[in-house]
């Protein structure tokens, strides 16, 4: 057998392994009463079958809590590509833990021992940045902290229904704007015409990066999402000026969709021109076939959460943001 029909292989078998056993801790997940509950965000068979597909092409790597026992715990490791290009270093993100144990000194023992592990792995691969967003579990907090992830912010989680074009609400459109579609559009230049795009507590972020870093992180970003099939994206332009004023981007994951880029230009701003892109991005979003709709921003925005929560959407498990960097 070849290396690489082995490879694949390998991954495949983890890829099944991890189907099942993140399947049973999201059903044992959804039994747990507060605090944990509040805890933990539950994976839907959607988000499942997503961290399966990057286990089974290679594109994530699982760390096992006990690798005869899977069901103990586990941790996702990743490659970021974007981020290392900017950096000029090594830059990974975990994903996790997952898990269920109603012993918080046990939670906080296999975090540790995970959060090592996948230290060690990155060391191994010359990584020197590592991120993660995880619950707001102390227990799980306390095993990153022990070996050595450092708390950098906190994120809102919020998640609502996608309503159809037809039921959309009515939004009173700001004179002289519309909205459509970014399709062959350069993306350069609708991103030139947005200035900088909005920093949104990014969980990248520290003294020891370079001072524009989020600012150029979202521009590749978002360049990489608007050339995307993938990505539904739509922008606001001045009629007028015949210049770019607002962009909206999603993802969409079976009937689970995802806002990643909401932005306003500064001096477009309080005039409704957010609340016109998240309508008809949601439009858009339910006619590929989305009926959930789910957004993270910076729990400081709170002119985000006020649109958001306006919208109908409403708060789920928060998340903390923590990074390693030696």
């Amino acid at each position: 057998m070849s290396p690489l029909r082995q490879f694949r292989d390998r991954n495949e078998a983890s890829a099944r392994i991890l189907a099942a056993t993140l399947t049973l801790i999201s059903r044992e997940q959804r039994t747990l009463p507060p605090p944990y509950s509040l805890w933990t965000p539950v994976m839907d068979a959607g988000q499942v079958r997503e961290a399966s597909m990057l286990v089974a092409d290679g594109k994530a790597q699982v760390i096992w809590a006990e690798d005869s026992h899977p069901a103990m715990g586990l941790l996702l490791y990743r490659a970021r590509r974007l981020e290392t290009e900017l950096l000029g270093f090594g830059s990974a993100i975990l994903q996790g833990p997952f898990l269920v144990d109603p012993d918080p000194d046990a939670r906080q023992r296999k975090t540790g021992v995970m959060a090592a592990k996948a230290l060690e792995l990155a060391r191994s691969r010359d990584v020197r940045f590592v991120s993660v967003k995880t619950s707001h579990d102390p227990a799980v907090l306390r095993g990153f902290s022990d070996a050595g992830f450092r708390v950098a912010e906190v994120t809102t989680c919020l998640e609502g229904p996608v309503a159809p074009p037809d039921e959309a609400q009515v939004i009173a459109r700001p004179s002289g704007v519309t909205v459509r579609g970014t399709d062959g559009e350069d993306a350069a230049a609708v991103l030139d015409g947005l200035g900088d795009l909005f920093y949104d507590g990014h969980h990248l972020h520290g003294p020891f990066l370079p001072e524009d870093f989020s600012g150029r992180l979202w521009r590749m970003v978002a360049e990489r999402d608007l050339a995307s099939k993938d990505c539904p994206s739509l922008v606001a332009v001045d009629t007028r000026l015949g210049e770019p004023v607002g962009l909206a981007v999603g993802t969409v994951s079976g009937k689970r969709a995802a806002l990643t880029i909401l932005h306003v230009s500064v001096r477009r701003r309080g005039q409704g021109l957010g609340r016109l892109l998240l309508s008809s991005l949601s439009a858009l979003l339910y006619e590929k076939g989305a009926r959930t709709l789910a957004v993270e921003t910076a729990s400081w925005n709170l002119p985000a959460l006020k649109l958001y929560v306006n919208w109908g959407l409403r708060h789920t498990a928060p998340l903390m943001a923590l990074h390693y960097a030696p």
